[in-house]
């Protein structure tokens, strides 16, 4: 049990008078040590999980949960059966068919390589990614199949004129008496979007479906259907239901398995992050055994004194332990301050930093997102707090332990 006796003892330990202000400047080093590990650990590991979480759903917003092909990876007609046969077993999903393909857009001097994507109104509507900042005017337009939606980045890079036309080439050629031709045609723009995503913004060109099948000559043919779950995280069971559904020359590949080398990434650069971060406390644990350490030989006397007027090891040992872990609490709990609010206000440092040294930090065309996203994950926090608490723990025990040895005889021998 702690008695008042310890923790006075332990505090005048902590905070030392003029004579040993050294001690002072090492206990404060001591949890500063602690508290940037601990700041500086929830920053990365939130900036990582939203980073993660944004591009999931940056990727997600525009290509679906799952998605149905041929193993052939060619068009295919008579989707719409599919997708009745789906929406009987699964009422809540959300299905759209889908028709991709790349095309070079040209606009008078300037050209750029484009992903098409054919979607139908409706499935457009239902895109909160796409639609939440598409004007009303060209719903209307898409709707009737009088023009294509370019991205944001994409409109301004290509510097459109009044005529608001573009030109689309196709990879595909047209068969002709007079041998092959190259397939391309004028195309209206009629709005623009903006995801947020670089990559997306600057080379996504939707298309009402109809009107890009016209311009691929395919007819009434599409290359996939898109699936949309309520929760993206639990699709096994929907997977497996769909399977069973679908005939056997479809396949059926969800997100993980669209994009396993990104998001493979994502997750090992992150666990790395934690690895490498969390040396950061465990050098300012063992700069906390170092300092505890010349505390007690410098308080070799007081405790020869504390000694022979009764005080316990016990006693020695809770002392010195309090001392040692009121450091490493204080600093935890100033690095966790320190995080959270830098957490939450990291794109007004980000824009007060570039404005005072007038570079970009993070450029779109790297990090694919305009503002730096963070999700704070409670679990996280709680496990990087109890992980500093632990190792701040750890650290006081042999340094109390060698205080808690000293023998009174000794100190009057040598003194």
């Amino acid at each position: 049990m702690i008695k008042f006796f310890d923790l006075w003892v332990a505090k005048r330990y902590l905070l030392p008078k003029t004579k040993d202000s050294f001690f002072s400047v090492i206990t404060i080093f001591s949890f500063l040590g602690i508290s940037l590990g601990v700041a500086t650990l929830i920053i990365v590991m939130s900036v990582m999980n939203g980073f993660r979480e944004e591009l999931t759903s940056k990727v997600l917003g525009i290509n679906g949960h799952m998605k149905i092909q041929l193993y052939s990876n060619v068009y295919f007609k008579n989707y719409e059966n599919i997708i009745h046969e789906i929406s009987k077993e699964n009422s809540k999903l959300k299905i759209d068919p889908v028709l991709n393909s790349q095309a070079l857009l040209s606009s008078q001097n300037l050209s750029s390589g484009v992903i098409l994507k054919g979607i139908d109104y409706k499935n457009l509507k239902g895109r909160n990614l796409l639609s939440d900042n598409i004007s009303q005017e060209a719903f209307n337009e898409f709707k009737n199949n009088n023009g294509i939606i370019l991205g944001k980045k994409l409109y301004e890079k290509i510097q459109i004129t009044n005529e608001n036309f573009v030109k689309l080439i196709s990879p595909d050629s047209v068969e002709t008496p007079f041998g092959k031709l190259v397939r391309s045609n004028d195309f209206k723009i009629i709005g623009t979007f903006e995801t947020g995503m670089y990559e997306y913004d600057l080379n996504l060109v939707i298309l009402p479906l109809e009107l890009l099948q016209d311009f691929l000559g395919i007819g009434k043919r599409i290359d996939s259907i898109e699936i949309f779950t309520d929760n993206f995280q639990d699709i096994g069971p929907i997977q497996k239901n769909i399977k069973s559904i679908i005939p056997d020359y479809f396949r059926i590949i969800d997100w993980r398995l669209l994009n396993p080398s990104l998001f493979n990434a994502i997750e090992v650069e992150r666990n790395v992050m934690f690895l490498i971060l969390l040396l950061i406390i465990l050098v300012a644990a063992f700069n906390l055994i170092s300092s505890m350490i010349m505390l007690v030989n410098n308080k070799k006397k007081d405790i020869g004194i504390l000694r022979t007027l009764g005080v316990t090891r016990v006693q020695l040992l809770k002392i010195f332990i309090i001392n040692g872990f009121s450091i490493g609490l204080i600093g935890t709990f100033i690095g966790l301050i320190l995080g959270i609010v830098f957490c939450q206000n990291i794109n007004e440092i980000k824009a007060f930093i570039e404005f005072f040294t007038d570079s970009n930090l993070f450029a779109e065309e790297i990090y694919f997102f305009s503002n730096l996203p963070v999700v704070m994950n409670f679990n996280e926090i709680v496990t990087i707090t109890l992980i500093a608490l632990i190792l701040s723990f750890l650290a006081t025990i042999y340094p109390s332990y060698k205080a808690s040895k000293i023998e009174p005889i000794y100190l009057i021998k040598w003194e």
